[in-house]
């Protein structure tokens, strides 16, 4: 008798409503401890670690033991990805761009369209903008494989998000599509780098408990300058 398909093991696994919030909430690409899950999925802390104990063998999580704590991430950047493709799907099951539109419309859901991360990666209108204006300015170009590298310039020009701009050579930067805009923002360490840069300077703040990210005074000046640059 033929044993039970993976996929259907995995579907399964992304299949329950605790376990799909749980994901949900690790696609902002930080770790978490099971007890942040549990209260931001209103289960108790058993529960949760045998939510979490299902989804790490599944593949879908990993956990990372430090000191007296472990904390609980997404696997890699394609379960990352399977997930933001599952809410497209769900996200357009009401087909066309009018139901769309209206959609990313309310008031809930204005500032996840506007800013939020990715696996750790700025997504949505913000995110989308930075891409374009990063190639716009001849900041990033296209490399081998599908993938992108930041120039002389770009490493010149971004100095102030990373002063150590040249250590930056060779990591990794592709394309990935946005959930709410249908076009691409970058992902990649060098993405996540980016994000965590723009995090620590204040130019982007985090939302508790969400994955919408709020663009702050510091960086809506850093932005205009770019955008004149």
């Amino acid at each position: 008798m033929n044993s039970e398909p993976r996929l259907a093991r995995v579907a399964a696994a992304i299949a329950d409503p605790t376990r799909a919030r749980v994901l949900a909430r690790l696609l902002d690409g930080r770790l978490h401890t099971a007890g942040e899950l549990a209260a931001h999925a209103g289960v108790t802390a058993p529960t949760m670690s045998a939510h979490l104990k299902l989804l790490v063998d599944e593949g879908l999580a990993r956990v990372r033991p430090q000191g007296r704590h472990r904390y609980f991430g997404l696997a890699d950047g394609d379960v990352a990805h399977a997930l933001e493709a599952l809410l497209r799907v769900a996200d357009g099951r009401d087909a066309g761009p009018a139901a769309d539109l209206k959609r990313w419309q309310k008031p809930e859901m204005r500032g996840l369209r506007h800013a939020r991360s990715c696996y750790g990666h700025l997504a949505g209108e913000l995110g989308v903008k930075w891409r374009e204006t990063l190639l716009a300015k001849g900041w990033v170009r296209a490399a081998a494989d599908g993938r992108y590298e930041v120039s002389d310039a770009g490493r010149q020009a971004l100095a102030e998000l990373m002063p150590d701009g040249p250590a930056a050579t060779g990591r990794v930067l592709y394309d990935c599509v946005d959930w709410s805009e249908r076009r691409d923002h970058f992902a990649g360490p060098l993405a996540v780098a980016w994000l965590e840069a723009m995090v620590e300077r204040g130019w982007l703040r985090r939302v508790a408990g969400s994955r919408e990210l709020q663009l702050m005074p510091p960086g809506h000046r850093a932005w205009a300058a770019w955008m004149r640059a």
